[in-house]
């Protein structure tokens, strides 16, 4: 096991490993994932969105991390439960499509005084679904990678070379 997993055993160092996991897919995968969309011209403006957010003026993107590492904290304590193999690229993008749009739709929006999943424009609704997913995956991709690290580790912590 790897020693940021191992460590993310206690349960502080897995909450802190999940914030830190989601915050930075934010500021990557969740990113590159709105890139595409304005590149398709499915939004009006290109990532990173700066404008500042109420009611402390920090900027979207930093706003959008803050709460993707609340989220990836969420997911440090679920993915344990998560299937191996295909199921759990499965589990990772529903853990992102579902949780994520419900509470946006149904708390978010009704908080940011809009209407329910912002009027559930179809159009609205798969950017929300494709960003959210991407944000799933993201997570996975980092999870997925600690394990393969911590797979190459023998039980002392010592790095054990491919293919022993």
């Amino acid at each position: 096991m790897s020693p940021v997993l191992s460590q993310s055993r206690s349960t502080i160092g897995r909450a802190i490993f999940g914030f830190v996991a989601g915050f930075a897919v934010v500021l990557t995968v969740f990113q590159l994932a709105l890139l595409l969309l304005y590149w398709f011209g499915a939004l009006p403006d290109p990532p990173p969105y700066m404008a500042p957010t109420t009611p402390f003026g920090v900027p979207a993107l930093f706003s959008s991390a803050f709460f993707g590492g609340l989220w990836g904290i969420l997911f440090a304590f679920v993915e344990p439960r998560f299937p191996r193999g295909s199921g759990f690229w499965v589990a990772t993008l529903a853990f992102g499509i579902v949780p994520l749009n419900l509470v946006l739709w149904f708390v978010v929006a009704p908080l940011k005084g809009f209407s329910l999943g912002f009027g559930f424009a179809p159009k609205d609704v798969l950017i929300n679904i494709f960003l959210q997913g991407a944000w799933g995956l993201g997570m996975g991709i980092i999870y997925d990678f600690a394990r393969r690290t911590s797979a190459r580790q023998s039980p002392t912590g010592q790095t054990v070379a491919r293919g022993s």
